[in-house]
């Protein structure tokens, strides 16, 4: 039988391996933090002294994504990000476009990072030889992804402490320039007029690219929802946690220090150091022994972000494979080998070679890899956004029950309250983007033929796999009761039966106990997965035999519809999809020989389907090996009618009242 739980639980699944709120942000802060080593010199050439203003811009924007990330992972608090929300409104086909761009998001992340901190390690005098070659340049920044992958093989926790611990000493540095700065610009003098001069001749097109430029500065921000199923309980409130502590220190160093380049820098700096005004700061502001420090902690923090990126793709990756959407073995661990590794090697292993593939391919590329890691990190946030918006249209229900979902909303005609923060958001995003997409030329081409590369692999492995068998096996659906000759069947509530094995004994006691507790008038759905070794066909077989030759007699005189589905794949990737071409009332699965795996399974569909998901415990049902099924034979040998569970008068022997 399929098994009713993902192929591999999430690191943090059993709860044990979660990692605390501050690594989560240490993760987010490490790629996050790497903008301000270069937003200010992309934003010079175009709009000057401006260059401080349009970052603010963009930290004002950054509360806007803090509302929408929170509800998002309040709503649907499950691995994935835009990918997850996608499909469970849009459907596969538009999910499959989103993971694609995301998953190329992170590729461009791990390599563009890798290759800036190469680049910068190659600023101290003594490693210069570095980049006299673009392969120099590939090799050194092939050490942190092969790095960062050994230690996600350990875990997300051991390699989210590494990369808090340069967080802290990045942003604790970024304070004390900051400050020291400000002494020095009141002490000593600085150039403040140039904070607005020429300001009247930038052009219309000079602000838009910078506009666009700057929305560039808060990448990474999206990293954490998509671990959200690893990080602590309760995980909204620790994604309150990360969003409220990442907005806090962007927003205290990123504008100050950009307006710090500005003005305290002398003519021959800003020219020196025009690709690094940061590094012209630090040399202003301590000289040669603190521009080597801030080189190091440039090196340390770029090479951190490469473990987003792989801790990103972790999470996305992971979820695709339970749906379907990737193969079943990026779910596979090393844990039973080895109690240490804890990580997803066969996500990590792969994602590495990717990414040194890419090193090789392109050594020296980093402007052209970093505006295609723009555009699609941007259609990333965006495609969050219109989650959010999504899960507010088609999952009512699911938005109803959240902890924590946005108050500033507005009313469209159709009565449904939208989330005023991702609209907005997500028409800032889109023009950022639209811009980029416009004035990126060959970023454009090349990022659309990997964007491309990435969907047709994933499209070549569904090859429409489990739509298709959606209708060529239509449902078994069989009128009981005063639905025997109806034709056609009406539409009753349907209650889901998960079963776990094609058993009568067993069928006929969950089913009963549905019966007893829902009462008539219901249609029962037998659902079954089939595993990758079982025949095609044979489960569906097996179901409509047991239904038309005992279930059917069994329950005759009741009025129901008993009705049976048997899908290829695992239960969290089946169901889900099934569930969208029919009303599901509830869903049931039974407790099995894990009952924190079962809840954990529980949640997780409750989450995807936006419908109520109980557990069939062992401890409310009948004991005993098919003890309904022994009840209604004994009562068919003793009295004239068949017995139903909810017939009045003396019950069979083996009876329990108290377990119903």
């Amino acid at each position: 039988m399929a098994s009713l739980a993902p192929t591999a639980a999430p690191t943090g699944a059993a709860g044990t391996h979660r990692i605390a709120w501050y690594l989560g942000a240490g993760l987010v802060g490490a790629d996050i933090g790497t903008s301000v080593f270069y937003s200010t010199g992309v934003l010079y050439p175009h709009v000057g002294g401006l260059a401080p203003l349009f970052i603010l811009l963009v930290c004002g924007a950054l509360f806007l994504f803090k509302a929408t990330y929170q509800e998002g992972c309040a709503v649907n608090p499950l691995n994935g990000g835009a990918y997850s929300m996608v499909m469970q409104t849009l459907g596969r086909p538009q999910a499959l476009v989103v993971g694609s761009l995301t998953i190329l998001s992170y590729l461009a992340t791990a390599v563009v990072s890798a290759l800036s901190g190469a680049f910068y390690l190659s600023k101290v005098p003594a490693l210069a030889f570095i980049a006299q070659s673009p392969w120099g340049v590939a090799t050194v920044a092939a050490v942190p992804v092969m790095v960062f992958a050994a230690l996600n093989l350990l875990g997300l926790k051991e390699s989210t402490r590494v990369v808090f611990g340069i967080a802290v000493f990045h942003f604790g540095m970024l304070l004390v320039m900051d400050v020291w700065g400000l002494w020095l610009a009141f002490t000593e003098g600085a150039h403040w007029s140039r904070l607005w001069t020429g300001f009247g001749s930038v052009t219309p097109m000079a602000v838009a690219i910078a506009f666009a430029a700057a929305f560039l500065g808060i990448t990474g921000f999206e990293s954490a929802a998509q671990i959200i199923e690893e990080i602590e309980h309760p995980n909204w409130e620790a994604i309150r946690k990360i969003y409220t502590l990442i907005v806090i220190a962007v927003a205290a160093t990123s504008p100050l220090t950009s307006m710090l380049c500005i003005v305290l820098l002398s003519d021959a700096d800003l020219h020196t150091f025009h690709d690094a005004f940061l590094s012209g700061l630090a040399f202003r502001e301590g000289g040669t022994w603190f521009l080597y420090l801030l080189v190091a902690n440039a090196c340390l923090t770029l090479f951190a972000a490469v473990n987003t990126a792989f801790a990103g793709a972790t999470g996305l990756m992971t979820t695709m494979g339970k749906q379907g959407n990737l193969p079943g073995v990026v779910l596979r661990q090393w844990t039973e080998r080895s109690p240490r590794l804890r990580g997803f090697p066969y996500v990590v292993l792969p994602f590495m070679a990717l990414c040194l593939l890419m090193l090789a391919a392109f050594p020296g590329s980093v402007e052209r890899l970093g505006e295609v890691y723009g555009i699609a990190f941007l259609s990333v946030m965006i495609s969050y956004c219109l989650g959010v918006i999504l899960l507010r249209l088609y999952q009512p229900a699911k938005v109803a029950r959240a902890p924590r979902v946005s108050a500033w909303t507005f009313r469209l005609a159709s009565g449904c309250d939208v989330p005023f923060a991702p609209v907005v958001g997500g028409a800032l995003l889109t023009l950022a983007a639209a811009v980029l997409i416009l004035t990126a030329h060959e970023a454009r081409a090349l990022g659309l033929q990997l964007f491309l590369a990435v969907l047709l692999v994933m499209a070549f492995y569904r090859l429409n796999r489990l739509e298709h068998r959606m209708v060529q096996l239509p449902d078994l659906r069989l009128g009981l009761g005063k639905y025997r000759r109806m034709e056609p069947l009406p539409s009753l509530p349907v209650h889901v039966l998960c079963a776990a094995r094609v058993a009568d004994t067993l069928l006929v006691t969950e089913i009963s106990h549905i019966l007893k507790t829902r009462g008539p008038d219901i249609e029962i759905l037998i659902f079954h997965a089939e595993e990758q070794h079982q025949q095609e066909g044979t489960v569906s077989e097996g179901l409509e035999r047991l239904i038309s030759q005992q279930l059917e007699e069994f329950y005759e005189g009741r009025d129901m519809i008993l009705s049976a589905k048997a899908l290829p794949g695992n239960l969290v990737e089946v169901l889900p999809e099934y569930a969208k071409s029919r009303r599901l009332a509830r869903v049931y699965v039974s407790t099995g020989h894990d009952e924190a795996a079962s809840e954990a399974l529980r949640v997780h569909l409750a989450n995807e389907m936006d419908v109520e998901v109980d557990r069939l415990l062992d401890s409310r049902l009948p004991k005993g090996p098919g003890v309904w099924f022994e009840q209604w034979a004994q009562g068919t040998r003793h009295r004239d009618r068949k017995w139903h569970p909810d017939d009045d008068g003396p019950l069979p022997a083996h009876h329990d009242d108290d377990q119903d």
